[in-house]
């Protein structure tokens, strides 16, 4: 937690240990454009301890920030923005715990806010559960399109813990997409490094030799006439990862507006209305050496549901005509 004085001096608390410069002043001063926050550090105009700093520089506890004079008092002039109703997010919350929240995501709502968003879902909880000495980030990102499981830290050492299980590869996650066409092995593994391309107006990642390693294995849960459920495992986290990969073998993820196909039959006929992926699972190990690990599971979404209930109902008519 940062205090602010009448020196425009933040002092930086236990919950802020070990944070990045850019990213801790983004959070603190709520309300001043981030390239406003860059050009100031990059004009020396913030300190640490009375020295420059960059972007990316650690803080650590009981150092003294220093921003520019009236910069508080700017941001306390502000009109707050409108309480939202967000009674809805306490549902959403599959598990908590001193230092994490397992939250199950909508689809259609960002993991945070930027590139055109002004909120999403970590700002919301922010707002929601306001507690003053509370300390809520983001542990990993899933697409705004895709629902499900998605893990939030409430200490920077619950952070830092949960990224190195990360980089060690010791977090499984697990999704269920239903991939459109039919005649699907029921198991198999897409091992194509992938890239990210600007060259459009919107960022997209493609099968490139010159990409980054990316494996994911695929297994058939149920096969349906149109399109079959999948139980995927990304072993790799790159962007966008398993809806590059299932376009790559020419069967894209039912509802993909981005990697999807023209005329796609479940969005046509069924009525889907999102893109059918869904973060399912997650497990990881437990914060002691005596805990089991942990494990947490939601299911298909109710929308979801009803699309695999209309296909199957679709089969059977054109069986039994």
């Amino acid at each position: 937690m940062a205090v602010e004085n009448k020196n425009n001096i933040l002092s930086i608390g236990p919950n802020s240990d070990g944070m990045r410069l850019d990213n801790f002043l983004l959070k603190s001063l709520k309300g001043i454009p981030k390239t406003k926050i860059y050009s100031m550090i990059r004009k020396g105009e913030v300190r640490i301890n009375s020295k420059r700093a960059k972007p990316m520089s650690r803080i650590k506890t009981d150092d003294l920030i220093r921003i520019p004079p009236n910069l508080v008092a700017n941001k306390k002039s502000e009109k707050k923005p409108k309480k939202m109703d967000l009674s809805w997010i306490d549902e959403t919350i599959l598990h908590e715990e001193k230092g994490f929240l397992v939250v199950n995501k909508p689809s259609g709502l960002a993991v945070h806010g930027g590139s055109g968003v002004s909120f999403g879902l970590i700002e919301l909880i922010r707002q929601h559960r306001d507690k003053k000495y509370e300390t809520l980030e983001l542990v990993h990102r899933i697409d705004k399109e895709t629902s499900g499981i998605l893990l939030i830290a409430k200490k920077r050492s619950s952070l830092r813990r949960l990224h190195q299980y990360f980089r060690e590869g010791s977090v499984k996650k697990n999704y269920q997409a239903l991939l459109l066409g039919k005649d699907h092995d029921p198991s198999f593994i897409i091992d194509q490094p992938i890239r990210i391309d600007r060259s459009n107006k919107q960022r997209k990642s493609i099968i490139d030799t010159k990409g980054l390693k990316a494996i994911t294995k695929f297994k058939l849960l149920e096969n349906m006439n149109h399109a079959s459920l999948f139980e995927i495992s990304p072993i790799t986290g790159r962007t966008h990862q398993i809806r590059a990969h299932s376009a790559f073998i020419n069967k894209p993820i039912a509802g993909d507006n981005k990697y999807g196909i023209k005329h796609d039959i479940v969005q046509e006929k069924f009525g889907l209305k999102r893109l059918f992926l869904h973060a399912s699972e997650i497990s990881f190990p437990g914060f002691e050496t005596s805990q089991s690990n942990y494990k947490f599971r939601a299911d298909l979404p109710e929308e979801l549901k009803n699309i695999i209930s209309n296909i199957k109902t679709s089969n059977q008519e054109n069986s039994e005509s």
